[in-house]
């Protein structure tokens, strides 16, 4: 480990240009593992779905591939400060890649035994949320380091493009690959885009400053203790970024079930091959990158930002109670575009104000609080969502009125939070 005085202040070393090697290569290999990730979503959800019909198993499938992330989130985000994030990316990367591959031959192994493939299923999914726990902090604390402050909304609109797009054209051929080819094929597409991933990043340089290096095991374990309780406190003694990180909890414990049911919505109700599922997650990422475009170009900044990100709530809500009561597979694609659109705005300005509100030594901390915090709720989520819908008969379209009607319940208490509202539209100077 290299410590602090041994280099120039990670700021003195970012690069000067939005459009240099290494952030074109780290966004290169995040767009590569993209296509993979989302294969590897559309395989995991319909293949449960055909061997089990559960909605319950389904749910706890996800919510087992989302808690390590909450429990770990912390602790990897102080590993994202105090270690090489360039390094935990690469090896991060190239974990994720063995782990996607050995599910994909294991499936292929096996023949039938259906309740060892779920348990395949889970295991593969704890373990990539371990190593996304580390990996998810150091790829965000990351980019301010290898862009201008001033072009920092523009990089983030890129990373998330690169990822919304990515995985857009994953689940647009997704649902047909996976009718083709099958679950096993996709799960190795997967952990074929992740080495490739892990390959394009080889070759980038991220500048970072480093503490010194503790002296002894057990003085690593008081820092890393240490570590973890500033970055809590630097969120909880904010009021502002406080309330915003509850209250974007919040609207993913009302909004993360519909992923786990929109299949099912998609099969049972509507009578639509699994190809809608791709085409719908499609649309979204679409909208998404129209979003993000948007924001990436429009300046977002002040009471700006509070207006579009009340605006992009009500709008959000109003789509997903229309998913629950539309018919035609066209008025869903609709919903899913205009939800698409107002994520992608939501996702850049708001990481770019916590990126940029954010000292660096603090950066990787804060980012995971707040990722432990709001996806905290998502493991919960997913598995009441199976529970709820097998207890309503699996009348998924009531339960997307109701996370319509309760994200709307949510919007309105947030815009009347003083803090919040100040946080929010927060100017950044130079932005």
């Amino acid at each position: 480990m290299r410590p602090s005085g041994a280099a120039s202040a990670a700021d003195d070393d970012t690069p000067q240009r939005l459009f240099n090697r290494h952030f074109l290569l780290l966004w290169q290999g995040q767009t590569v593992s993209g296509v993979g990730i989302s294969l590897s979503q559309i395989a995991t959800v319909y293949w449960l779905l055909q061997e089990t019909g559960s909605a319950t198993t389904m749910g706890l499938v996800s919510m087992a591939a989302a808690l390590p992330g909450v429990i770990l989130g912390p602790v990897g985000g102080a590993i994202a400060d105090r270690y090489s994030r360039k390094r935990l990316i690469v090896i991060g990367d190239c974990l994720l890649g063995v782990a996607a591959l050995c599910l994909g031959f294991a499936f292929l192994a096996v023949d039938g035994a259906v309740g060892a493939k779920v348990a395949a299923l889970v295991v593969s999914g704890v373990l990539t949320g371990i190593v996304s726990s580390f990996f998810r902090p150091a790829v965000m604390a990351s980019i301010p380091n290898l862009v201008p402050t001033t072009r920092l909304s523009t990089a983030n609109a890129m990373n998330s493009f690169s990822m919304t797009a990515s995985m857009g054209i994953g689940t647009a051929i997704g649902g047909v690959l996976f009718r083709l080819l099958g679950a096993p094929a996709l799960f190795l597409a997967n952990g074929v885009t992740y080495l490739v991933s892990a390959l394009s990043e080889t070759f980038i340089r991220v500048p970072q400053t480093l503490p010194q290096a503790p002296p002894s095991m057990r003085a690593l374990f008081s820092a890393f203790v240490s570590d973890v309780a500033t970055g809590l406190g630097h969120v909880w003694n904010r009021p502002g970024l406080r309330n915003m990180v509850l209250a974007f909890a919040v609207l993913n414990l009302v909004s993360a079930p519909t992923g786990v049911l929109l299949p099912i919505l998609l099969d049972q109700h509507r009578g639509l091959a699994p190809d809608w599922f791709g085409y719908l997650m499609a649309a979204m990422a679409a909208g998404n990158v129209a979003g993000m475009a948007f924001a990436g170009v429009v300046r977002i900044d002040g009471p700006a930002r509070l207006a579009y990100g009340l605006t992009a709530l009500f709008t959000m809500a109003a789509a997903t109670f229309l998913i629950g009561v539309a018919e035609s597979p066209y008025l869903l694609l609709a919903a899913n575009a205009v939800n698409g659109v107002f994520m992608g705005i939501m996702t850049v300005a708001f990481t770019t104000l916590m990126q940029a509100t954010t000292p660096d030594e603090l950066r990787g901390r804060v980012m995971s609080v707040m990722m432990t915090v709001i996806g905290g709720t998502v493991p919960l989520a997913m598995g009441l969502a199976g529970v709820l819908a097998d207890a309503v008969d699996q009348n998924v379209p009531l339960l997307f009125m109701a996370a319509g009607a309760l994200t709307a319940c949510v919007a309105t208490v947030v815009g009347c939070n003083r803090p919040f509202r100040e946080f929010i539209g927060t100017r950044l100077l130079g932005a």
